[in-house]
């Protein structure tokens, strides 16, 4: 099975143009075409060069650890710890953006990241990544976060990628092994944390980690093009398309956020059941890259499902954007984050250029201006948490959002322009 796996993906490999090839693997192997003329590239240019000088300025230290919180006016937080998700998907960050400049002291930091992933974050004993560590590298909490584990998983598949260096393609994998022996559940998911020794534990299921494992897979097949990596993306993906995808009576499709240990989705929004329209957005672009590896042609029908379901149900027609959450009463949480304004952005970059479809477009252009008038901090620099009826609301903190989700949002949009000349 796993033999027939990978040969289909090197022959889909394989036909891919050059330049188209870069392109998806720059992009998650988001779908490019000649039909991305509406894209708003000095925009996506000048704002991902904004942010990862702004993260290159503030968040290394001298011993490689990346720090990732700031308040508004970018001041550290005191006292601040070594986070594996946070330290991790900065180095994703500023990996795009040496690939996108040319900068080498992105990648220089990138490295040092990278060095301090393996050397400080991992856990040498019973393997996989420590949850915290310090300034100093010392442990302070040896649990294991599989979220965490999705993004240390993203950052050595990326670097292994980049460098093309045997111990980062090792590393990339022995993650990986870690987390698929440790981390899976009995019913094909993966359990959110574990104990330092990855002994039992209890707790109840969500998606999101599952969603960014996915990630991290694709990523790993990209880098490696090893049958495991292709192999753990396909279970993956089945698992998501086949026990989580909710049909729709239109056609849609969504994936509720939790679940019980049993991956039955928690039913009603007082005992915390609700679905995330970005995650929505954030499959649909990330099902419909699948295919182009090898994987499932099932997974493209799933991401136009999924697309369908966060327009018709999340997405705001009068102002653009995405909202917060649908809960399964059909009320709407109509508050906006950053996070899922990046993530609606890339999923219709993606099925538009695929389709050329103009409704798509008009959306985008529209997300576009919402962000700009509304997330841009053009006083402090980067973006804001959420639109301004949302923080007069109460419903904002006073910190700097990560740039993982808007990096790679810009990312997609340049690379696609980059397929169409």
């Amino acid at each position: 099975m796993t033999n027939n796996i990978f040969r289909a993906f090197k022959h889909s490999f394989l036909r891919c143009s050059s330049v188209l090839c870069v392109a998806l693997l720059l992009s998650g192997c988001d779908i490019v075409t000649g039909n991305n003329h509406n894209l708003a590239i000095q925009w996506h240019r000048h704002d991902l060069d904004t942010q990862v000088a702004r993260w290159l300025a503030v968040s290394p230290t001298p011993s490689g650890l990346l720090l990732g919180k700031f308040d508004r006016q970018w001041h550290s937080a005191s006292p601040q710890t070594g986070d594996l998700t946070s330290h991790s998907r900065i180095i994703f960050a500023m990996i795009i953006g040496h690939e996108i400049t040319g900068d080498k002291r992105y990648l220089e930091v990138a490295l040092r990241g990278t060095d301090f992933l393996l050397s400080r974050f991992h856990d040498s004993q019973h393997g996989g990544f420590y949850n915290h560590v310090g300034i100093d590298g010392q442990v302070i909490n040896a649990a294991k976060n599989t979220y965490g584990h999705a993004f240390a998983l993203l950052a050595l598949s990326q670097m292994a990628r980049v460098t093309r260096e045997e111990k980062f393609r090792i590393a990339a994998l022995n993650a990986w092994h870690d987390i698929d022996t440790h981390l899976r559940d009995a019913d094909g998911g993966f359990r959110p944390e574990a104990p330092p020794d990855f002994g039992p534990s209890s707790s109840l299921r969500n998606q999101n980690p599952v969603m960014h494992m996915f990630e991290a897979l694709l990523a790993l097949v990209d880098a490696t093009g090893d049958p495991q990596a292709l192999a753990g993306a396909v279970s993956v993906g089945n698992f998501v398309v086949n026990k989580l995808l909710e049909k729709q009576p239109d056609g849609g499709a969504r994936i509720p956020e939790w679940y019980d240990e049993r991956w039955k989705p928690l039913p009603t929004k007082d005992k915390g059941g609700y679905i995330d329209i970005g995650h929505q957005f954030e499959w649909s672009h990330l099902l419909a890259g699948a295919e182009h590896r090898g994987l499932s042609a099932s997974y493209a029908p799933a991401a136009d499902a999924l697309l369908k379901y966060s327009l018709k149900a999340g997405y705001d027609e009068y102002d653009g954007g995405a909202f917060n959450r649908v809960y399964p009463d059909g009320s709407v949480d109509r508050d906006k984050y950053w996070w899922q304004q990046a993530e609606c952005l890339r999923a219709l970059m993606v099925a538009a250029a695929a389709s050329n479809r103009r409704d798509l477009w008009r959306r985008y252009e529209q997300t576009v201006e919402l962000v700009k008038e509304q997330f841009i901090d053009d006083s402090q620099g980067g973006w804001k948490i959420a639109t301004k009826r949302t923080c007069d609301a109460g419903h904002c903190s006073n910190e700097q959002p990560d740039p993982y989700h808007m990096v790679g949002m810009h990312a997609v949009a340049l690379n696609l322009s980059k397929a169409d000349r």
